[in-house]
């Protein structure tokens, strides 16, 4: 006699495809986690949302394997990490509200700081132009004072500044500090969809391991009957 699998297996790729998807949300709160808090020169929550980015795919990972080997060890292990992940996720979204505003302040401060530590920063400050696309502190009437009376390539499109359509407008505290807004919103957002996923992962897993002590049951009544 045959024991039908369709109820485990159904659990099983629902359980795998949850914590591909996991993955890749683990993969997005990285590279935005890295580029809005260090952007905005907090290295400690740079590191912060990498790790908990690692540590998420690293249990995502569990999570695939105890699909793949149908282990129902692997699959309480899955279950316990992730719970205890969404609440260090859920800590880190809160601190993150709190914070903003101050994190919002030290991108502008970082920003200013740079422009006053010139030409020793010009690099830098070029930097900046170039990947948020302004020029100068305020507006390109920041560099006007200088001798030179000349702005940089990194303050124009294809850095030609011999036709005014070509500067940016824009100063670099207000594109920084803008940049940051967009980003720390697109950071909770990742957060929370991930923790929704992850939700569902812990559901997934639950069921999958009800499948699999059903199945293993059944198997047990087969082979006494027999």
């Amino acid at each position: 006699m045959e024991v039908p699998f369709s109820t485990a297996t159904l659990w099983k790729y629902v359980f795998l495809v949850l914590n591909c998807l996991i993955t890749a949300f683990d993969v997005l709160l990285i590279s935005c986690g890295v580029v809005s808090l260090g952007g905005a020169g907090s290295l400690g929550g740079a590191y912060t949302a990498a790790s908990i980015g690692f540590l998420a795919m690293f249990i995502a990972f569990m999570g695939a394997m105890a699909s793949v080997r149908q282990s129902l060890m692997l699959s309480w292990a899955y279950i316990v990490a992730t719970v205890m992940c969404i609440i260090l996720q859920t800590i880190c979204l809160i601190a993150f509200g709190i914070l903003k505003d101050d994190l919002t302040i030290m991108a502008a401060k970082r920003v200013q700081g740079i422009w006053n530590e010139r030409p020793d920063t010009q690099e830098v400050l070029d930097e900046i132009q170039e990947q948020h696309y302004c020029c100068g502190r305020d507006s390109p009437q920041d560099y006007l004072p200088d001798k030179q009376q000349t702005l940089p390539n990194s303050c124009c499109r294809w850095g030609n500044c011999s036709e005014d359509k070509n500067i940016y407008a824009k100063g670099c505290v207000v594109a920084v500090t803008t940049f940051f807004n967009e980003q720390s919103d697109n950071l909770v957002l990742i957060i929370v969809g991930l923790i929704a996923f992850q939700v569902l992962g812990v559901i997934s897993a639950y069921y999958f391991t009800r499948s699999m002590e059903n199945l293993k049951q059944k198997r047990e009544k087969i082979i006494i009957n027999e």
